[in-house]
Formats: C-alpha cells, sequence, structure tokens
C-alpha cells in the first residue's frame, strides 16, 4: 500500500518508523521547517529520519500551499497519514488518497478534541490515548480506526504523557497496521453525546498564581515541562522558568505567599495559597547570575505586562 505522511514531532517520527516495519511503501514524506523552530513543541528532524529510510522528503511551512498539494498528488497515494502537527488540511488533501486521509489525537476520543492536547490532559490528571482516525471537515471528529488508551498518576507530567503516548502508539499501528496492509477499512464513529473540546494555549497560559494552593500550582507546572514551554513566575521583574515541582508534606513552614521559605539541596520550598508549599526542585532564571535566597519572593506582573514578556520570551530565545 502507498503511503504519504505529513507532520512534524516525534509522533510523525514513530508513525513512519512503524509504516516501514510494516512493509508500508512511503511514497513522501512532508515535514514542517518553521521559521521559529521554538513555537513547535517536540520538533523532530523528519528530513534526517527519511534520508536514513531512503524516502523522498520536501520540506513546508503552510501546508495547503499548491507546491505541496502537486507534489503529494503526483505520488497517488492510497492513504495520507498526517500525524503531529497544528495546521488544518484543506478539502484538496483529502481528495488526493485513494482511500483517505488519517489523522491522529492524544486524547480519550471523543473526549478532549482540539488544542493543546497534552497540556489539558495533564492539567486535569486525565488518561490520554493514542487514536488513529479518518480526517474529514470537523476537528478530531472523524471514525476511529484504532485507539490505544493508557493511565496517568498524579506525580506525572507532560513530559510522562509523551513517553506513554509513544508506547501506546507503537501498541496500537502494532495491532492496526497490518489489517490495513490487508485492506481492512472500518472505522468506528465517536459517540457524539461525549464529546468535549479543548481550546488554544499560549507560553502566558502557564503563568503561576501562587495564592492557589500548592495541588494546582504543582499541576500548571506538570502540564507545562517539556515538550511545552514551561511554567512561568516572576522574581525581581525576570522571568523564572519552573520545570519540576513536588507538594511539601514533612516541612511544618508557614511564610508570606511567593516568598521562598527554605532551600535545601538545591530546591526551593515556597509559600502557596491555603497554607500549603511546594518544592521547586529544577529551576532557570532569566538572570543567570542571580543566587537564590530565603526570602525572595516570586509572584506577577501586571498582568499584561508579564503575557507579552512571557511570550516574547519563548517565542525569541
Amino acid at each position: 500500500m502507498k503511503v504519504l505522511v505529513i507532520g512534524a514531532v516525534g509522533t510523525t517520527a514513530i508513525t513512519i518508523e512503524m509504516l516501514q516495519k510494516h512493509g508500508f511503501d512511503i511514497v513522501g514524506v512532508l515535514g514542517q521547517e518553521p521559521i521559529k523552530k521554538n513555537r513547535v513543541s517536540g520538533l523532530s528532524d523528519l528530513a534526517q529520519l527519511s534520508n536514513s529510510l531512503n524516502i523522498e522528503y520536501q520540506g513546508y511551512q503552510k501546508i495547503n500551499d499548491s507546491v505541496h498539494l502537486e507534489w503529494a498528488a503526483q505520488k497517488k497515494p492510497e492513504v495520507i497519514f498526517a500525524v503531529g502537527f497544528s495546521q488544518l488540511l484543506n478539502q484538496q488533501w483529502l481528495e488526493i488518497p485513494l482511500k483517505g486521509c488519517i489523522g491522529f489525537h492524544p486524547t480519550v476520543l471523543p473526549q478532549g478534541r482540539g488544542r493543546a492536547p497534552v497540556a489539558w490532559s495533564v492539567l486535569y490528571n486525565l488518561n490520554g490515548a493514542a487514536n488513529f482516525f479518518l480526517l474529514g471537515n470537523g476537528a478530531d471528529d472523524g471514525p476511529i480506526f484504532v485507539q490505544q488508551e493508557f493511565g496517568m498518576t498524579q506525580n506525572q507530567d507532560a513530559e510522562d504523557f509523551v513517553l506513554k503516548l509513544h508506547e501506546a502508539m507503537k501498541i496500537a499501528l502494532d495491532n492496526w497496521l497490518p489489517k490495513l496492509k490487508n485492506g481492512e477499512w472500518n472505522p468506528i464513529k465517536q459517540e457524539n453525546s461525549k464529546v468535549t473540546y479543548y481550546g488554544k494555549r499560549q507560553p502566558c497560559d502557564s503563568i503561576i498564581d501562587w495564592n492557589k494552593c500548592a495541588i494546582e500550582v504543582d499541576r500548571i507546572i506538570k502540564a507545562s515541562v517539556s515538550p511545552l514551554a514551561g511554567a512561568f513566575t516572576f522574581c525581581n521583574q525576570k522571568i523564572v522558568t519552573i520545570w519540576k515541582s513536588r507538594i511539601n508534606t514533612t516541612h511544618q513552614y508557614k511564610g508570606v505567599i511567593g516568598r521562598v521559605l527554605l532551600i535545601e539541596n538545591g530546591s526551593f520550598l515556597v509559600q502557596c495559597g491555603k497554607d500549603t508549599s511546594l518544592w521547586l526542585d529544577k529551576i532557570d532564571y532569566q538572570d543567570k547570575e542571580y543566587k537564590f535566597k530565603v526570602g525572595d519572593k516570586f509572584g506577577y506582573l501586571y498582568h499584561n505586562q508579564q503575557d507579552e514578556l512571557v511570550n516574547n520570551f519563548v517565542w525569541n530565545k
């Protein structure tokens, strides 16, 4: 079966590798090559992967440009796999393959359609799933070929989610691709009564409100770690990016909300709301020379000032 793959990130690379493993004829790969690479979380070098597998490759910035449509149409794919990128395919793409375009989404569909599914899933401590479904004109609403669900625990973060997702993808594709190769094409319609949607997120949406309890702060940190941009706070009007945290259950400290109460083994104990506190185990500070001390205070700037500062920091670094 002749297939073409479109994508940008690690899930795209896994799809390519699994299609190769199961003997599909990959006639081409279209890989996203954004001008600002940091705006695509977890960007993967699909050009190098394609070259190593002797697959014809073409880079894109805007997938719906005519040059990419023409390139793909000349390959005459029976199926297009569109996995791991946020741009929407126009109707012309859906008409190119003989059988159809197959999309991918990492929530337990029909729940969690839409944007930033990894962040939202971790924020609400929900299970994820590797779904391959038939693309149509809606957002993640097509009938599903295969769904491999996986669980998450309270202490796991976005990085753990992605690792579990990759393993679920391999299981799903090992189970389903042989059937697809043999001509099986019977996706199951999603149950509309259970549909929920997620909205777009930006880096400034991961700014920490220290007035919230430690559990809530811990969740926004876990939902924002790599491959995402990280959770943010401020100290001395400079940005602090937080990558690892844990709820304090051992030290009986109380203080002013947002202040560093204790520094121990390189970790910072910070006061949160509702008489709770949180350990920050891994942070980056915009001022590389500054040494934090007990009594330093993390917190907000004015909303419009902090949002602009964080977005510029992430998009331009």
